[in-house]
C-alpha cells in the first residue's frame, strides 16, 4: 500500500502552509479551461446574431427595393 504525505485530509487541504498559492493556481487553471471552453460559444452566438441581423437588413432593402 502506497504511503501518504499527509497524515490527514485536513493536512491535505493546508499543503504544508502553502495552500493559499496551491489552491488559488489550481482555481486560476479551471478558471482559464472554463473560460477557453466558453468563450467561441459566446463568440459563435453573436456572430450569428449579427448574421440574422444584416440578413433581414438585406432582405428588407431588396424587397423595398423590388416595390
Amino acid at each position: 500500500m502506497p504511503d501518504f504525505q499527509f497524515a490527514s485530509l485536513g493536512d491535505f487541504f493546508a499543503m504544508g502552509g502553502y495552500a493559499f498559492y496551491v489552491w488559488a493556481a489550481y482555481l486560476f487553471f479551471f478558471a482559464v479551461m472554463i473560460w477557453n471552453l466558453l468563450q467561441p460559444r459566446l463568440e459563435r452566438r453573436k456572430v450569428l446574431k449579427l448574421l440574422q441581423a444584416r440578413q433581414a437588413r438585406e432582405s428588407n432593402a431588396a424587397a423595398r427595393a423590388g416595390e
